[in-house]
């Protein structure tokens, strides 16, 4: 069975239903005043998140890694014009 997270518009109450309880929920009440979000997508969307952010920080860490190893070689070679 499928999770949703409903969410209230106007009062932003988060509920959590499966799919028998939210067909009966939207029933009684009005398909307008609610946001429906399916749990599985939330979830990955939470968990391709993480990945983008763990993949961001790797990408500058490596930019700042090469940046610091050319300013080391830069000086190196000044040092040694100087000396």
């Amino acid at each position: 069975m499928k999770n949703f997270k409903i969410t209230n518009l106007k009062s932003k109450v988060v509920q959590f239903m499966n799919e028998s309880e939210k067909e009966q929920f939207f029933t009684k009440n009005s398909l307008g005043n609610y946001k429906r979000e399916d749990m599985v997508y939330v979830k990955r969307m939470r968990y391709n998140k993480k990945i983008q952010d763990f993949a961001l920080s790797v990408i500058v860490m490596g930019i700042f890694t090469i940046l610091l190893f050319m300013m080391c070689e830069t000086f190196s070679l000044i040092d040694s014009l100087i000396f």
